[in-house]
Parts: structure tokens; sequence; C-alpha cells
């Protein structure tokens, strides 16, 4: 650790993930009793929260992680999850599986190294009858880690149709409720809350994650955003100039707490000749924010609500992010809706309503007590201003 380097979007070592401890103890109470959604802006710290903790489960527990964003079907889910419980049926008898009895009847099937041309039809089944597998004779509890869920669904909605995105929400809640030691982390900077919504549209009446607990992975405490600051400019050689502390509190600051943007700075200052202050600190800031390579992938914020929103929410999320943006200032919600309606006339209070409570799941806004709505984070709203205020 005393020699951390800064390496922006690339995975981090458990070692190397600073400030979570107690969130992570926080989270493994809650798996005692009941399965979690982890929810956050994308590049805060879900995916390096939940591979540290994979990484220090230990024996008494049995835990899989896995990123199922690149899967397209339930198919390929149950390709992932078959091969990574290998550890556990490996150890029992063939004979004596469910699965194995149910791909006798599928002839010609495969899972694995085992061909399967009619899953289509039996994937509930096999999904089913993996589950039975991996819990025969099992006494430890057993926990699925899985990055990026609402992206896979959302992938399966678009591939396989809103029937089977359905129906796999729905299996992952019955398994839930079948197996007292069942365990599952969802993780997405695509909330749950949008793939869900977007099924409602097409009938989806259930609330298939009503047994979960959503907990948010908060950017770091400004102390160990300062820590995380000092560790990469001493990794990386950075000559610092002045007060080392306060330029460490600069560098965190500056990226909102955010260990991802943190990453991003100081791999900035060193590219940029390796000394800093504290005005280079700002300087740095703003060179990132105007780059036109988009290093920090800041594009991201705006491309998701074309790409998740539909077109009137999208188009209702922009013009109040640029009314936030251009005003400089928290606002209430007869002003936001009156900025808004400069862009567009007919925008409506209920729907307009609908969109604030979007974006503030999404992790775009905040509301204070005082009921004004401002960014959520200061990087954000300070490119936002300058891409497009």
């Amino acid at each position: 650790m005393e020699f951390m380097r800064a390496n922006p979007g690339g995975i981090v070592a458990p070692e190397d993930v600073i400030g979570r401890d107690k969130l992570i103890d926080h989270l493994w109470r809650v798996l005692e009793t009941q399965s979690v959604v982890l929810t956050s802006e994308r590049r805060v710290g879900k995916t390096s929260v939940i591979r540290k903790m994979f990484d220090s489960a230990g024996p008494v527990k049995a835990c899989f992680f896995r990123d199922v964003e690149g899967f397209r079907s339930p198919r390929e889910f149950i390709d992932g999850i078959y091969a990574d419980v290998q550890s556990i049926l490996s150890k029992k008898d063939k004979a004596r599986l469910a699965m194995w009895k149910l791909l006798e009847k599928l002839d010609g099937a495969e899972i694995g190294n085992v061909k399967l041309p009619q899953v289509k039809q039996h994937w509930k089944d096999l999904f089913s009858a993996l589950f039975q597998d991996i819990f025969t004779d099992e006494t430890r509890p057993v926990f699925f880690f899985w990055d990026e869920l609402p992206l896979f669904l959302y992938n399966v909605k678009e591939n396989s149709g809103e029937q089977d995105a359905m129906e796999v929400l729905d299996a992952l809640r019955a398994l839930r409720q079948k197996y007292a030691k069942l365990r599952m982390v969802f993780t997405g900077s695509v909330g749950m809350h949008q793939v869900i919504g977007s099924l409602r549209e097409h009938g989806y009446a259930n609330d298939p994650t009503n047994d979960m607990l959503t907990i948010e992975v908060p950017p770091l405490h400004p102390d160990d955003g300062s820590h995380l600051a000092s560790l990469l400019l001493e990794g990386e050689s950075i000559t610092v100039l002045g007060d080392a502390a306060e330029v460490s509190r600069k560098v965190s600051n500056a990226a909102g707490h955010i260990p991802y943007y943190v990453h991003c700075l100081v791999s900035r200052i060193r590219n940029a000749g390796g000394r800093v202050d504290a005005h280079r600190v700002t300087s740095c800031l703003d060179d990132l924010i105007s780059d036109p390579n988009d290093p920090a992938h800041f594009q991201y914020y705006q491309s998701r609500l074309t790409t998740y929103y539909g077109s009137v929410e999208a188009r209702l999320a922009l013009h109040a992010l640029d009314a936030l943006a251009s005003l400089g200032r928290p606002a209430k919600f007869p002003e936001l809706l009156n900025l808004v309606r400069h862009k567009s006339v007919d925008a409506e209070e209920e729907p307009f309503r609908e969109v604030l409570l979007v974006l503030l799941k999404d992790h775009y806004l905040f509301r204070s007590s005082d009921g004004t709505y401002s960014f959520r984070y200061s990087i954000v709203q300070n490119w936002w201003k300058y891409t497009r205020a």
C-alpha cells in the first residue's frame, strides 16, 4: 500500500481499497439476515467493495463473484453460475445431482461442456436444478456477488424479450425464498428501479427485490479521501509544494471524495509534470473536465439518460440538469419547473416530479431538508456546467 499507483478505471487490489471497512462490516451484518442491492453512482467503488468482501470471506462462507454485464440471455447466466460453482459441484456424486438427471432428459444438451439446444424453453428448470445441487449437503451460507446485474437484465430484455427478463427476476426471488442460507448481492451503475420500471410498462406487476435491502455506497469520508490522495501522490513520486496535507485534502475535495476521480486527478497531475500545489489541483481538475478526449468518461452521465430513460423523461432530465448547472445554486421545485418550461413549454408538473425522483435515485441530484434540489456531486456539476450550461 505504501507504493500505491494511480489506476483510474483499473481493478483495485483489495488491500488498496481505502475507507470501506465500516461499510463492509455493515454489509456482512445485513447479509446475515437478507440479500442486498448495492447502489451508487458509477465509479464510487461498488465493485471494489464486493471484491474486497469476496477476497476476505474465508472458508466458512461459500462466496462467488462475477461481472454479469456481458451476458445476453438466461442461458449465459446459468452457464456462468455453473462454471463458478464447480468448486462445490465437483465434490458431489454426479449421479445424485438434479441437473445431471435433467440433462439426461434433454438429449444432447450442453452446459459448460454439455450441450443444451433446448435451453430456451428449459432454462428455469435448469436454474432450479442447479441451485438444488449447490445446496445438496452444503452446510455453509452461500453468497453470490453479481456485479452489473441490472445491465444483464437490460441485455436480456433487449435480446430475449421482456418476458425472459421478468422471469429471471422472479426466479432469483423464488430461490432466495426457498434457500435460507442463500444470499445475493446485486450491484450496478444502472439502477434496478430503471429495469423494473421499464418492465412495468410491459405488464410486469411483481416487486422482485422487496425482500432485499438497498444500501448506498457513498463517496469516501473526506479524511479517507485525503488519505487515498496522499498515498497516490506518494506512490507516483509527485513533488508536493507547500502543505502536503492541504494538497491531499484539495485533491479529494476536487474529486468529490470519489475514489475513481481521485485516481484520475493524481494521474493527470503525474502526466502534467509531477509537481503540484493547492492551486495546481484546481487547474488539473479544469483540464480533466475540459479535455475533449474525456479520459474520466464524464459523457456517460449524459448518454445514460438517452439510453435508459424514455424520450420524454430524458428531455425533461436534461433540461433540469442544464437549469441547475446554469443556476449554480440549489432550487426548489416551482423555480426549477419554471426554468425547465423555458425549454419545454408543455412540461407538466407530475411527470416532472417523477423525473426528479428518478434523478435522485440515479444519484444525479440531492434534495435537502428545505426541499431544494442540487447536483449530488460537485465534479459532475462542474463538468455539466462546462459542457452544456
